[in-house]
């Protein structure tokens, strides 16, 4: 036993385990001298398995070391694969020398996560905003033990379609990897922080979760996740005004096209009346002279009749307006290009004017948006 010590030169230390629980034991520590490089190392296994047989103990020899250590060599151990504090010390003429103890680093712990828009009721549930965004929070709670300083916090919002890592895309993921970070919040472990998403009106109804994740300043993560649903949105959007050109009484106006635009987050039919000044009044326009019924405007949602028709050949191809909701097959799908509005789809109109109508003439159409089955 004497001879062997002689011949040795064993660097002893503790590794305690991390401040949540995770037990140093088993683990692996590596010691090198750096002045040699990183490449000139000697390991060992913390605790019962390893040199010292003993609870959170490791020994190696230094003087084992390709380049063996001397009196006055500085010395570097750390724990492999796991980021803990790296300890340093100079060795000595004894025959051993204790490094300084360390601790497994403790990983960023999140405690409470929560995502959610501002409507306060009911709970877990988006409601999107048509032709505009919702402002949606991830509000998370960290606790980190060892009191490192935290950096790059990210999180994702995504659709049940999408996962982890995907492309930004409107439709089904957000990202945010400049979330607000409070560290007065709390204890002294303690900081909460606020991921933002502007969440545009056609993001696709049903599950979604928010994922966070933050790294300590050892670069170890802890993330957490929360889930919420997206409500279906009922939307549509139309040109202000339509501009009829006619000339003379007992005429049919030439064709106007309208565009009817998505602003929901679903495919959509169309539902459709009309009226003049007050509802249900048997008009679809109120001239100043004479007006004109409901009936003399037609429409058709599927193909455009252009040129000259007369009244007979426009009743053959397109659909009167009435003072009732009718419900009409649209089949016009929600928006799914991030670039270009694709939720558009075409209308077409034409009016009659009766002989005896004249002056100012202004009426109503009321268009709505329905899930289901239309005519």
């Amino acid at each position: 036993m004497i001879q062997l010590a002689s011949a040795a030169h064993f660097i002893v230390g503790r590794v305690g385990d991390s401040w949540y629980g995770e037990s140093a034991n088993g683990k692996e520590v590596v010691l090198w001298n750096p002045s040699n490089g990183i490449d000139d190392n000697l390991t060992d296994t913390i605790g019962p398995t390893g040199n010292s047989g003993a609870d959170n103990i490791y020994m190696i020899d230094c003087e084992m070391l390709s380049t063996p250590c001397i009196v006055g060599s500085e010395i570097r151990v750390g724990v492999v694969d796991y980021s803990a504090y790296d300890v340093n010390l100079s060795v000595t003429g004894a025959g051993y020398d204790v490094a300084p103890n360390m601790s497994l680093n403790s990983k960023p712990n999140v405690t409470s996560i929560s995502v959610d828009d501002a409507i306060t009721g009911p709970s877990n549930e988006i409601d999107l905003i048509a032709a505009s965004k919702r402002n949606v929070i991830c509000e998370i709670v960290v606790e980190e033990y060892d009191k490192d300083a935290l950096q790059n916090a990210a999180a994702e919002f995504y659709h049940s379609s999408s996962y982890i890592g995907d492309s930004d895309d409107n439709n089904s993921n957000y990202r945010n990897a400049s979330c607000f970070k409070d560290e007065s919040y709390g204890t002294e472990y303690e900081t909460k922080f606020l991921c933002g998403f502007d969440v545009l009106y056609y993001a696709n109804p049903g599950t979604w979760a928010c994922f966070f994740e933050v790294e300590d300043n050892l670069s170890v993560s802890g993330n957490g996740s929360d889930s919420t649903s997206v409500n279906t949105l009922l939307s549509v959007g139309v040109q202000d005004i339509i501009a009829y050109e006619i000339s003379d009484a007992d005429e049919i106006s030439g064709e106007v096209e309208v565009n009817i635009t998505n602003y929901g987050n679903i495919m959509v039919n169309l539902s459709v009346r009309g009226y003049g000044e007050s509802l249900e009044d048997g008009l679809a326009m109120k001239c100043d002279i004479k007006n004109i019924s409901i009936e003399h405007e037609k429409y058709n949602f599927t193909a455009s009749n252009p040129g000259e028709l007369s009244l007979g050949q426009a009743d053959a191809v397109y659909t009167n307006l009435t003072s009732d909701t009718v419900l009409k097959k649209f089949n016009l799908d929600y928006r799914t290009d991030d670039d270009a509005n694709d939720a558009v789809n075409s209308t077409y109109w034409r009016i009659y004017v009766p002989i005896g109508a004249s002056g100012g003439c202004n009426g109503n159409i009321v268009f709505g948006a329905f899930q289901g089955a239309g005519n």
